[in-house]
């Protein structure tokens, strides 16, 4: 056979039947170059499900779980059908939250990039300023959306400005505060999606929370309890 990514991730992933497994364990054993892309993609993967942050299922799924669950314990001779229906339900439940953690993994990578990026070159802000009243409006025209810049030097975050990124596949708005002499990104954009998560990453803390129809993500390499007060500050209703 020839060299594949797509066999190689199959395999990895270990979605080949007997017969295909084979064959790509004698390929492995005469090509090293496929070898170290196995040992890498596997180490990719551990890395991620050691990373990933744990998600509880939506609330739909459990109410529906348990409601299946009393409806059997009043009528047992329902329970195979039931049964089924549950299990239907918590496979349903565990793809979701497969499909979230990648996701949110993902999403997790290109703020980390995002911010490191703006940082080493020097685009920090597209409209330095620490007015929101001056902020806001320069986003107008530029997004589909009217993000919500506060005014956070009270709590120890002066606003220094925003700017425009493109993240998780659309353009989303970029508020930038200061904490000392460390900066925190602040990524903004409309979803009504995903519940509260934290993640450690090349040095940094990476926060996400979703509050009034928006997705919020801050990043920064300030103190973690800094970080979650600057989160607090930001959920916090004027």
């Amino acid at each position: 056979m020839t060299c594949s990514r797509q066999w190689i991730d199959a395999y990895v992933d270990d979605e080949l039947d007997p017969s295909a497994r084979w064959q790509i364990e004698q390929h492995l054993a005469g090509c090293e170059a496929c070898a170290g892309l196995r040992a890498q993609i596997a180490a990719r993967r551990e890395q991620v499900r050691a990373a990933a942050p744990y998600y509880r299922a939506p609330d739909r799924l459990r109410h529906s779980v348990h409601a299946a669950l009393r409806a059997e314990a009043a009528g047992p001779r329902r329970w195979p059908w039931l049964a089924v229906a549950a299990t239907v339900l918590l496979a349903a439940g565990l793809v979701w939250s497969v499909r979230s953690n990648r996701e949110r993994d993902l999403l997790a990578q290109e703020i980390v990039a995002s911010h490191v990026r703006s940082t080493i070159g020097g685009r920090l802000v597209d409209v330095p300023s620490s007015d929101r009243h001056t902020v806001r409006p320069w986003f107008n025209g530029k997004l589909d959306f009217s993000p919500e810049v506060r005014d956070l030097a009270a709590e120890g975050f002066p606003l220094a400005g925003g700017r425009v990124d493109y993240v998780g596949g659309r353009t989303v708005a970029v508020l930038v505060y200061r904490r000392g002499n460390h900066n925190i990104d602040l990524f903004l954009w409309p979803s009504e999606s995903g519940g509260d998560s934290e993640t450690q990453r090349n040095g940094f803390t990476v926060l996400h929370w979703t509050d009034a129809g928006m997705s919020a993500w801050a990043i920064s390499d300030i103190a973690r309890d800094d970080l979650q007060r600057f989160r607090d500050a930001v959920r916090a209703r004027p």
